[in-house]
């Protein structure tokens, strides 16, 4: 019989699975003594979950606010810790994965541009993965509309060990019309791994030089 603010079966697993049965707070390894805690006792969605051994769910859920003694753990704290000992044990799941966008094409030959190639590429042996990919183009500092489909991170893009795609995309009329005008493309990758966590990578700007048709790496 579930209770009004149970978190589903099926979050409940995604998070012993992330954490490896270990509590959230003090890394015990727990086996079956845990328990999938709530940070706000109203909200069941899995944000709000933690999993916790019994003595470290006692402390959490006991601290009162009336007669307080030590430090209580408060909400951001919780999910911060929370999400080092979630990174620690599905981290061995995210592959090496190489990106850029690039004008060269698979036979070496140049693409001509306004067409813009985007390479993304599982180079390791281990687990296949999923990727979403949100690409933010600006042109002289100033957004642009964003793209649709695999380039605004609405379709996944599957990627089993060494291998990847080669795609393309045109760039918009804005940037046509401004031509003069320093042309960039932010590219925000999202790895998904085996147990639907996802891993959002550090973003990359890439910068187009319109004299040699290519683009390099802004760090």
């Amino acid at each position: 019989m579930s209770r009004k603010y149970d978190f589903n079966s099926e979050d409940k697993i995604k998070c012993l699975l992330w954490c490896d049965r270990h509590c959230c707070l003090c890394e015990k390894n727990c086996g079956t003594d845990i328990e999938v805690a709530h940070i706000d006792r109203k909200l069941n969605n899995i944000d709000n979950a933690i999993p916790l051994c019994y003595e470290c769910h006692a402390k959490v859920g006991h601290y009162n606010n009336y007669h307080p003694k030590g430090n209580k753990y408060g909400a951001v704290e919780l999910k911060s810790r929370r999400e080092q000992i979630y990174e620690k044990y599905t981290s061995k799941l995210v592959p090496p994965v190489d990106f850029q966008i690039t004008q060269i094409l698979a036979t070496g030959q140049k693409r001509q541009f306004p067409d813009i190639g985007f390479n993304i590429f599982h180079v390791g042996d281990s687990l296949p993965v999923k990727a979403l990919v949100y690409l933010e183009l600006f042109v002289g500092g100033r957004a642009l509309p964003k793209l649709a489909g695999h380039y605004y991170g609405e379709e996944f893009w599957n990627l089993n060990p060494r291998m990847g795609f080669q795609g393309h995309f045109s760039a918009p009329n804005d940037v046509l019309q401004k031509n003069s005008e320093r042309f960039e493309i932010k590219v925000n990758i999202t790895i998904v791994d085996q147990y639907e966590r996802y891993h959002k990578l550090l973003p990359v700007d890439w910068v187009y030089e319109g004299d040699g048709n290519y683009w390099w790496a802004n760090p």
